[in-house]
């Protein structure tokens, strides 16, 4: 088989840093960021008092605490990668649920020791405040520096060998696909299976390549083959160990999705979870009291809205405060869902029909909350009673549920978990009417993807894209 090296001459080196390996840097970057706060925040304050010397080292301390704890768990919900570095919603969601949590560790864990002489409020306030502002910041500046950096082909060149079927080894689509990723493909290596019948002809391909690569500037090596030809790739990557570069195998999206789900062995066999089962145990328990927790605070701090929302209700028009209308909840359990009544009508049942812009139904106050999404906050009390949570798939009507059961195949799974006062569904754009078939699909889908993937910590980023996403109230009405 012939081995291709005419790419060779047109490699670039771009910058010194590699595609794979900013994750590495940014993680620094917010190592000296978070410790640089603190001790500004420590020496102004101390300037300003004029009085502690020991400000400067209780302040680097903080620092380099709140640092050890904070992008440790950056790193562990896999937040430098690449990749995730370009979605700066899912970063900044996730560094303020992240900050969040390790402020209010260090919060109570100061309160039980009594530290609280060490480092004064004001600076601890300082700190958190400014601290939070600058890593979200650092998000989107990371987030275009990335795009300008793959735009322009910024990244440093690492030269890399292809081994694959013709068909997968597309010259221009592949020097377009991994170009702006750093990666330079310097040699290609066509192999035929119809020509790969026996062991002989595979370790003679395979000598070829080692011959051809050893010596050379190949940096790393990759099997592109489809998934069809696994055994064929096995085999190439066990005669080519012998060489010390990295070997990667390339997989189509199909592929590519089946391995990143999580993986169980059982001895030498490997099982794949391709659909997540509900919540465990803990998991539920966890969840429950965080709902818990929430729900009664929210309640408590926003009681005086809630009593100016009911009075201008019951000045507006006739009828009852609060709406109740029956959904199903978790495993299709029926439960009275609470809102605050904001139409001339309370349809339930057999027939309901989804409010729309300028709907005559709408009172002139139920125009506003709903706007506001102020008319689902007595869903609050659901979560207390255990039928809903704060996080999940939100309910419909059941006219609606038993309408697109039929349509929608996947429908009924979005009641393996509790339905929910704001969802992934909510703060991906899904929000609002479903007019068409094609609306409520894609709502399904991102419900799914809820159901299979749900965490404590994706919760914590949901409610944090919440108060972003009810600024934009093109869709609510």
């Amino acid at each position: 088989m012939a081995i291709d090296f005419t790419a060779q001459g047109v490699t670039r080196r771009g910058r010194w840093f590699r595609y794979d390996s900013i994750g590495a840097f940014v993680m620094v970057i917010d190592v000296v960021a978070i410790v640089a706060v603190s001790v500004i925040c420590g020496l102004a304050y101390n300037s300003f008092v004029g009085h502690s010397p020991d400000g400067f080292t209780d302040s680097l301390a903080m620092g380099v605490l709140f640092a050890a704890l904070f992008v440790p768990l950056v790193q562990l919900r896999g937040l430098y990668r690449p990749i995730e570095l370009l979605r700066p919603l899912r970063q900044i969601s996730s560094v303020l649920a992240l900050w969040a949590v390790v402020a209010g560790f260090l919060t109570i864990i100061g309160f039980a020791l009594k530290m609280g002489h060490s480092i004064s409020r004001i600076t601890a306030l300082a700190f958190v405040l400014w601290g939070v502002m600058l890593i979200a910041g650092l998000r989107f500046y990371w987030h275009g520096f990335m795009v300008r950096a793959l735009a322009s082909g910024a990244f440093a060149t690492r030269r890399i060998a292809m081994i694959g079927d013709p068909a997968q080894l597309d010259e221009n689509l592949l020097a377009r696909q991994l170009a702006p990723f750093g990666l330079t493909v310097v040699a290609r290596m066509k192999l035929s299976p119809a020509t790969l019948t026996d062991d002989e002809a595979v370790r003679a391909v395979i000598a070829d390549a080692v011959a051809a690569f050893r010596g050379s500037h190949v940096e790393e090596i990759v099997i592109a083959l489809n998934g069809s030809q696994l055994d064929l790739a096995e085999r190439v990557v066990a005669g080519m160990r012998i060489l010390p570069l990295p070997i990667r195998l390339m997989l189509d999206s199909r592929l590519g999705d089946i391995v990143s789900r999580p993986i169980q062995r059982f001895g030498n066999l490997v099982s794949v979870e391709l659909h997540r089962a509900p919540m465990t145990l803990s998991e539920r328990g966890v969840k429950r009291a965080l709902d818990v927790i929430f729900a009664s605070v929210a309640l408590f701090l926003i009681s005086p809205l809630l009593a100016v929302t009911a009075l201008a209700i019951r000045l507006d028009s006739p009828g009852p405060v609060l709406f109740r209308q029956t959904r199903n909840g978790f495993n299709n359990r029926p439960f009275k869902i609470f809102k605050f009544r904001s139409m001339h009508v309370m349809e339930d049942g057999t027939a309901v029909r989804q409010a729309s812009r300028h709907d005559s139904r709408v009172t002139a106050v139920g125009r506003l909350i709903r706007r506001l999404s102020i008319d689902e906050l007595p869903q609050l009390w659901n979560v207390l009673r255990g039928e809903m949570s704060i996080v999940g798939p939100r309910p419909h009507a059941l006219a609606h549920d038993e309408h697109f059961e039929k349509l929608i195949g996947d429908y009924p799974y979005r009641q393996h978990v509790k339905p929910g006062l704001t969802g992934w569904a909510q703060v991906n754009g899904s929000r609002g009417e479903t007019p068409t078939t094609d609306s409520m699909v894609e709502r399904v889908r991102l419900d799914i993807w809820y159901v299979e993937n749900s965490s404590v910590w994706l919760d914590m980023r949901i409610i944090a894209r919440t108060f972003t996403t009810l600024l934009n109230v093109k869709h609510t009405y």
